[in-house]
C-alpha cells in the first residue's frame, strides 16, 4: 500500500483524512525564536476519521495546534518502536481500551508505600512510551494514546477538561479509533522523514539540523 504526499490549504499531508493521516506545515515563528527548535515552528493536524483531534477552541475562535513541531517528531522517533511492539499493559487491571486501563490503573491504597511506588513507576513509564502528552513542551496538545492491538494501532483520546483552567476547548474531545497497523507505521515514518527533509531546507541552524537529522534517523531505520 503506497500513500503519497499531496498538499491541501499548504499543509503536508500523509495518509487518508477520512481514516488517518497527518497535515503539517512549518509556518513564521511569532516568538521570533532563532534555535533548531525555534525553526520547527508550525501547523499540525491528526486527522482521524476526518476530525481533527488537536483542534481546539478558545476565545470563540477555533484553533489549529500551532508549536514547535520538533516535540512531536523527537517523541514519535523514539517511541515507534514501543508503539508498534505487542508488550501487554504491564499492570493487572482491564479494560476494553488505553484509556480504561489507565483510569482502571489509578489505586489510592498499597500495601506499602514501595509497593505504590513501584506501581506509579510502571503506570508512568507506559504513558511516556505511548502518550505524547508528557512532551507538549507547555503547548495545548492533546492526550493521545497509541497501542497496537493484534494487526491494529488503537488510538484513543480524552480531553474533555483537558486545559479547561486556561478557557481551552477541543472540538473532538474523546474517542477511539483503530488503525492498520502497516499503515500507521507508514504514515508515520513518512511524516518523519519529510519533516528532516523540510527542515534540512528551511532551517537558519544548518549544523544543529544535521546532528538532529542523524539522531532521528538511527531511530526509526
Amino acid at each position: 500500500m503506497q500513500f503519497y504526499l499531496v498538499r491541501c490549504f499548504d499543509l503536508r499531508t500523509f495518509g487518508d483524512k477520512d481514516t488517518f493521516a497527518i497535515r503539517y506545515e512549518f509556518v513564521t515563528n511569532p516568538f521570533n525564536e532563532h534555535s533548531l527548535v525555534g525553526d520547527t515552528w508550525g501547523k499540525f493536524e491528526l486527522l482521524i476519521s476526518g476530525v481533527d483531534v488537536c483542534q481546539i477552541m478558545r476565545e470563540r475562535s477555533v484553533i489549529t495546534y500551532q508549536w514547535n513541531l520538533i516535540y512531536i517528531v523527537e517523541w514519535f522517533s523514539e517511541n515507534l518502536i514501543y508503539i508498534l511492539g505487542d508488550d501487554p499493559f504491564p499492570l493487572p487491571v482491564e479494560g476494553q481500551h488505553s484509556l480504561e486501563l489507565l483510569d482502571n490503573s489509578f489505586i489510592s491504597e498499597l500495601d506499602n508505600d514501595s509497593d505504590f511506588d513501584e506501581w506509579f513507576d510502571i503506570k508512568q513509564n507506559w504513558e511516556f512510551k505511548h502518550s505524547w502528552f508528557l512532551n507538549r513542551a507547555g503547548s495545548f496538545l492533546p492526550v493521545v494514546l497509541f497501542r497496537r492491538v493484534n494487526d491494529e494501532i488503537e488510538i484513543a483520546w480524552s480531553n474533555g477538561s483537558t486545559y479547561s483552567s486556561h478557557g481551552v476547548s477541543f472540538i473532538n474531545p474523546t474517542g477511539v479509533k483503530y488503525i492498520s497497523f502497516r499503515k500507521f507505521e507508514l504514515i508515520i515514518t513518512n511524516f518523519i522523514k519529510d519533516f528532516l527533509g523540510n527542515l534540512m531546507l528551511t532551517s537558519k541552524n544548518k549544523s544543529d539540523a544535521i546532528k538532529f537529522r542523524q539522531k532521528i534517523i538511527n531511530l526509526i531505520k
